[in-house]
């Protein structure tokens, strides 16, 4: 098989496998209903008390479960009741999963457009050689 056809037959092969990780993709994004950006963790804080246990160096700190994401540049913290915690935790994993998944495309998108330009240059045929001997006819005015 000639060297340019078996470039463009590689290439074809490249964007079939890149076309079923796209899809795999997208059937991830489109599975998900909602998304919360933010993370729920555990937040440990002494809280200021002179006469509290956290107040001693060796003394408990206090925790609570919170949600914690940014609004205009600034980091924003809510504390959440037990029952909300396990899904805003679900939420904020769907959100992360989101990202991950849409940087997953954005690199599969560049990798399709250099494949389809490798393609083009493994399919394009130079132009056909001149006539010799042939002259051009001139048109009368």
């Amino acid at each position: 098989m000639a060297p340019r056809l078996h470039q463009a037959s590689r290439q074809r092969r490249i964007l079939l496998g890149l076309l079923e990780d796209w899809r795999r993709l997208i059937k991830h994004i489109l599975a998900l209903r909602e998304l919360l950006k933010g993370s729920v963790y555990e937040l440990k804080t002494r809280c200021g008390k002179a006469s509290c246990h956290c107040a001693s160096p060796d003394g408990p700190l206090h925790s609570t479960i919170v949600l914690s994401w940014s609004e205009a540049g600034r980091t924003r913290l809510r504390s959440l009741s037990p029952q909300d915690r396990p899904r805003l935790r679900r939420l904020a994993e769907d959100y992360r999963r989101f990202r991950r998944c849409r940087a997953a495309l954005v690199k599969i998108h560049r990798r399709v457009l250099t494949a389809v330009d490798r393609l083009e240059k493994a399919l394009l045929l130079p132009p056909p050689p001149s006539q010799k001997g042939q002259r051009r006819r001139r048109r009368k005015a």
